[in-house]
């Protein structure tokens, strides 16, 4: 496809895409985009779209994407700048946002170092593409009282690598909190509120446990992403678990993931070893502003939680009504617990 412009033509690719919100509940936009790419000058290179639904309107898609992109510079050390400008319409409103990311110049990254942070990449990765409707994802209603907002997916990883053998069931629902995002976000990766402030907790499975941090990295280019390692133990000081955690942060939208992972694969990766093809079942939140802010601040936040859980008595087509129970009781107390939270004197967050 070329453009011509002022008898200059300008080659630029047609590609349709899937734009998909951290959340099951809320459906994909599609459009068709041109697609532009040019090195700008030594070093730094420019990528920009625009929905070709504004040269050729279609009533049936309420989405459009206004000029978008981003510009990337080299830097030192491997690294790269990047500035990411998103200007998008969605039915009769416009929406803008913006993520500018500057990384540490001449940071020393350690073989091991980089091994720890190619596995929550992962796990990362994995989260957004379990939350997501996409249509890969067959998502079904939950049958049960009270379940109208709650919906639970198959996932058979037989064959799929960096998935652990059998099926595992991901169970998510969306609920709306009349507190800022950066509220939230504080709250949920409190080590304190998994389990050790009887009043603030919201970590079910970690009940009657005590979460420690053994070690983090700071990782991104907000004040406070990171890369932690929990260790969960027993009242006889016992490891139950240890959890991988990723928590990230910037104006448009917050995330904790947290996976489990086994003290010997944590050793293998600190010592160089490869965690590409490692077993990871990522759960966690995304945190989304529900609207702009007013002169009181955020008007609310979107909370969703997703729980990928491996259950030996599912199959590729069924999950056993106790499975459903089970999982649908996780969700909900979770849910609950954070919107109490919320409520609660006690959690002074921001």
């Amino acid at each position: 496809m070329y453009t011509k412009l002022k008898g200059i033509c300008i080659l630029a690719i047609a590609i349709a895409v899937e734009f998909n919100a951290p959340s099951p509940l809320r459906p994909t936009r599609e459009c068709h985009l041109a697609r532009h790419s040019k090195q700008l000058a030594s070093g730094i290179w420019g990528v920009v779209d625009v929905s070709l639904e504004s040269l050729f309107p279609n009533p049936q898609i309420r989405y459009r994407r206004r000029p978008s992109g981003c510009l990337i510079q080299q830097l030192p050390n491997g690294v790269a700048k990047i500035v990411w400008v998103e200007h998008s319409e969605v039915g009769d409103g416009l929406v803008y946002g913006a993520n500018h990311c500057d990384p540490k110049p001449g940071e020393i990254v350690s073989p091991g170092r980089e091994n720890v942070l190619r596995l929550p990449e992962r796990m990362m990765r994995k989260f957004w593409a379990n939350l997501s409707d996409s249509a890969e994802n067959i998502w079904r209603p939950v049958p049960l009282k009270e379940a109208e907002n709650v919906l639970a997916m198959i996932i058979n990883a037989e064959d799929e690598e960096g998935q652990p053998p059998g099926t595992s069931i991901v169970i998510a629902t969306t609920v709306w909190v009349l507190t800022s995002p950066r509220r939230v976000f504080d709250f949920l990766n409190n080590e304190g509120t998994r389990n050790r402030y009887i009043d603030l907790q919201w970590d079910i499975l970690a009940y009657g446990h005590h979460v420690r941090e053994t070690g983090y990295i700071d990782n991104g280019c907000d004040h406070g992403n990171q890369v932690s390692i929990l260790e969960v133990k027993s009242t006889e000081d016992q490891i139950v678990v240890i959890l991988l955690l990723e928590i990230y942060t910037t104006l448009t939208g917050s995330y904790v993931t947290f996976a489990p992972v086994e003290a010997s694969t944590l050793d293998m990766i600190l010592n160089g070893g490869s965690p590409e093809n490692l077993p990871i079942l990522p759960s966690g939140f995304s945190i989304l502003p529900d609207g702009p802010k007013g002169n009181e601040g955020s008007s609310g936040s979107l909370v969703t939680m997703a729980f990928q859980i491996l259950d030996i008595a599912s199959s590729a087509t069924y999950i056993p009504p106790d499975s459903v129970a089970t999982t649908f009781k996780l969700v909900m107390e979770t849910a609950e617990c954070i919107k109490a939270a919320m409520l609660n004197p006690l959690n002074l967050g921001t």
